[in-house]
């Protein structure tokens, strides 16, 4: 089997030659503009069966205007998008877009696919029967039941429901109204992928989760076997997921078959063959010019074809000027105290984030938060930044220390201001690390916003380039010790990498709360981790952290010598849809449990002849089956205990 692009599309190809994976999505001439800005300009493209597409670029390119009109909520200036006939294709805004109304379970099927118009009806009866049940509402409920026995839909209702409670998603008749962020997140992936859609349209999928959640994310979609189109700034993420990258740039998207790490390589061997190409233009132009100096008897013995030629070679040049994001600022040196944290505490509603924490910090100290939504790191950075008090325990800010800290709900921006009010009501010029002192117009330059945008009104512009500008105003003031709460959040790949950069050269403390995990890879040297009951400080980065994880999960898996006892019985006191749902999970089980003692039978006969490719596929499924057998058998600790 091969692979081949064909005028801005993919295909795949067998041994003859001949196309075997379906065309899903065609896009003829798309155009789009909002005012003046062009995103998309005469962009021609399919999207084949199987496809893994990761769209990436700068901010404010289009990369969400594409997702958004391939997903039918934006229609294009010009041209068409069209699917092939009953392709179901379901999309993930960046930002969930939810009916305050619904609860957690009527959420779930807030989609136009099939049959889930039947069980969001069946939800609401359910939960709106009580102190209401007039016999229409209680005949309308038992034939949406006798439908659902028929059709087979519980299976997707117990789909559903093992995978909120993956997400600890558990009280399902909660209103939507009072989730938190990433609970909202996770239930909107929930809502995209049951049904087992042909498409997947995912915008920054990745944002508002943890990273134990963005791991599970990731090993689904490289499992899943439809079609799945996604923007993202997780480099991890597209690493594992891709076989094609679409580069959004100029109005126009660029295909490269393979995942980042290719598009990368690809990316430089492009940029390498310009680069000669534009040294082979000057040194052609400098010989003409050396003839066009020559004197007006010389010129005019010349055709007047040659001259049009110099003219050409001094207006054309083979590489485009890419502006780069630099970010100098001075700092002052941090003193012998820098921050102290001395047996701090912070509880709400008896729900306890931090308990008797202590920590010193030292000179240039760079360390990483992990842990699940809600459990307190937001917290911890509004302690020390002086936004709360601790309960008990002390916080201590040394006499040089200098705080930049960049929010991750990131400040209400005036919609109104233009760009460069918005910076000068801050500081008219700012003093950079060479001790160069520069206006506001230069450093907005610097940081991509050019003499048009500067004048553009904050509420023009994108997420993207909204978290650009707010990340200037945050760093410009030359602090010491730079605080980040999700500072990848909406920043394209160019803006994160020159940050990861200016961390690397910073003469002081990072302290940095996020879930990319190439980030935390690149920029820290310690985790602080919350735990439940504790948090709890590791040396290392990200990759270090998850290595001793998984040695640790293998040896408590080795220690385990016998499993769990399953007492395998149908409840009598069960409901009919509770019983089918308890059948079918036993049947599961069944199948689980015997595939997995076939991998350990390989794994035990086979070992001595087995390569490395193969023992990471056995490793790799047999922890997709453990995850399956544990959702699984939750969910039945939850029939059995309804009895």
């Amino acid at each position: 089997m091969s692979s081949c692009f064909i005028a801005g599309t993919f295909f795949i190809k067998n041994k003859e030659g001949v196309n075997i994976a379906r065309v899903l999505i065609t896009a003829e001439n798309i155009n789009k503009a909002f005012g003046e800005k062009v995103v998309l300009k005469d962009c021609s493209f399919g999207i084949h069966e199987g496809s893994k597409i990761g769209i990436i670029g700068a901010n404010g390119t289009g990369k969400s205007t594409l997702m958004k009109l391939l997903a039918g909520k934006s229609i294009p200036d010009k041209g068409r998008i069209t699917y092939r006939n009953e392709i179901r294709a379901v999309f993930l805004p960046q930002e969930p877009d939810f009916n305050d109304q619904n609860t957690v379970i009527e959420q779930v099927y807030e989609s136009d696919q099939p049959h889930f118009e039947i069980i969001r009806e069946y939800h609401h009866l359910r939960i709106h029967l009580e102190g209401n049940n007039t016999p229409e509402m209680m005949h309308r409920l038992s034939e949406l039941s006798e439908y659902m026995d028929i059709n087979k839909i519980w299976d997707i209702e117990s789909e559903a429901r093992s995978l909120l409670t993956q997400f600890g998603l558990t009280d399902t008749d909660k209103p939507v109204s009072l989730l938190s962020g990433g609970q909202k997140r996770k239930l909107d992936i929930v809502r995209t992928i049951i049904g087992k859609p042909d498409i997947l349209l995912l915008d920054e999928p990745t944002n508002h989760l943890d990273i134990d959640t963005i791991e599970w994310l990731q090993n689904y979609l490289t499992d899943f076997v439809g079609t799945i189109l996604f923007v993202t700034h997780d480099r991890y993420f597209l690493d594992s997921i891709c076989n094609i990258i679409a580069e959004v740039d100029l109005g126009m998207v660029q295909w490269y078959e393979g995942n980042y790490s290719y598009y990368v390589e690809k990316k430089q061997t492009e940029i390498t063959a310009l680069q000669r190409k534009e040294t082979r233009r000057k040194a052609q132009l400098q010989k003409e010019m050396k003839w066009l100096q020559r004197g007006a008897k010389a010129r005019t013995s010349k055709p007047k074809n040659h001259i049009d030629r110099v003219k050409e070679l001094i207006d054309k040049s083979y590489l485009i000027e890419n502006k780069e994001l630099e970010i100098s600022f001075a700092n002052q040196r941090l003193g012998k105290t820098i921050l102290e944290l001395r047996n701090i505490s912070k509880a709400y509603d008896e729900n306890m984030l931090l308990n008797n924490f202590t920590h010193l910090f030292q000179k240039n100290e760079r360390i990483g938060v992990l842990g699940p939504n809600g459990c307190g790191k937001t917290t911890l950075l509004r302690l020390i930044t002086g936004e709360i008090e601790p309960d008990t325990g002390s916080v201590k800010v040394g006499i040089n220390t200098s705080f930049a800290y960049y929010t991750q709900a990131m400040e209400d921006l005036p919609p109104e201001k233009r760009v460069l009010e918005y910076i000068t009501d801050y500081a008219e010029n700012i003093r950079t690390k060479d001790g160069v002192l520069h206006s506001a117009t230069e450093m907005l330059e610097r940081f991509l916003f050019d003499g048009k945008h500067q004048q553009s009104k904050i509420k023009s512009l994108s997420g993207g380039e909204k978290k650009r500008l707010y990340l200037l105003k945050s760093l410009m003031f030359g602090a010491n010790f730079v605080i980040l709460d999700e500072p990848t959040n909406d920043l394209d790949l160019q803006t994160l990498e020159i940050l990861e950069d200016y961390l690397d050269a910073f003469q002081g403390c990072v302290l940095v709360v996020s879930h990319d995990r190439f980030f935390l890879d690149r920029v820290v040297d310690c985790l602080f981790i919350f735990e439940p009951d504790r948090v709890h400080k590791f040396a290392g980065n990200y990759s270090d952290y998850l290595l001793v994880k998984r040695f640790k999960k293998a040896e408590e898996s080795e220690q385990k010598k016998e499993a769990p006892v399953r007492v395998e019985k149908t409840p009598s006191k069960l409901t009919y849809k509770l019983q089918r749902e308890l059948e079918s999970i036993q049947s599961k089980i069944d199948e689980i449990e015997a595939r997995m003692s076939e991998l350990e039978e390989i794994l035990q006969s086979m070992a001595a002849t087995l390569s490395g490719d193969e023992f990471i596929a056995i490793d790799r499924e047999n922890k997709k089956l453990e995850s399956e057998l544990d959702t699984l058998l939750h969910r039945w600790e939850e029939i059995e205990a309804s009895q």
